[in-house]
């Protein structure tokens, strides 16, 4: 587990006992306050800008398609961007990078330029049937076991409940358990911009 999602996630528990140490009582008494933030309609709302999306507002596929490609749903890249301040985008893990590559014209797609690749992408896809990529997406959601849910937490109330899963790490700012390898990856391409360009800190 990366630094970053440690410490975030050691917020979520003010008692300061780890969660195994814990009596019922105290688990519950946790729990009761992370259900005040997963229930609040305003937390469980969808930020995705990209409305037109067939995973738009259905958390569960949104973050199977993205966890597959090694990415973050929209809803969690601001924290993505907060773990990476500072490092030029070269260096950057790209998380883009993958779907954007698959099935397409790797041409088009720079893993230094997410964004130059995306406008190039959207360019070429004007002249391409774009139901076809959605349905490649839409196999991908389909599969069981790629929307199985790997947090270890399994005896979590929110265990395979992927909207209020994100709802409450999003609030706490950090990362649901199952993105742990990305973050890890993320740090990783961080620490070693750091140990090259000390200078830059």
């Amino acid at each position: 587990m990366s630094r970053f999602n440690k410490e975030r996630l050691a917020k979520m528990n003010p008692t300061g006992i780890p969660w195994e140490e814990m009596t019922d009582e105290q688990k519950s008494a946790l729990r009761d306050e992370w259900d005040k933030v997963a229930g609040d309609p305003a937390q469980l709302y969808c930020t995705c800008p990209r409305t037109g999306c067939r995973n738009n507002h259905n958390c569960q596929f949104c973050a199977a398609l993205h966890r597959y490609y090694d990415g973050f749903p929209d809803c969690l890249r601001p924290l993505d961007e907060e773990m990476q301040t500072g490092v030029p985008q070269e260096y950057r893990y790209n998380m883009h990078y993958k779907i954007q590559a698959d099935g397409n014209d790797k041409d088009l797609v720079d893993p230094h330029d997410p964004d130059g690749s995306r406008a190039r992408l959207v360019n070429s896809a004007q002249k391409m049937d774009i139901n076809v990529v959605f349905d490649k997406w839409a196999a991908v959601v389909r599969n069981p076991k790629n929307r199985a849910c790997t947090c270890p937490q399994a005896d979590c109330r929110y265990h395979g409940n992927c909207v209020k899963c994100i709802a409450l790490h999003r609030a706490y700012g950090s990362f649901p358990r199952c993105m742990d390898y990305i973050t890890d990856k993320i740090e990783e391409a961080c620490d070693l911009y750091w140990a090259e360009h000390p200078e830059a800190k």
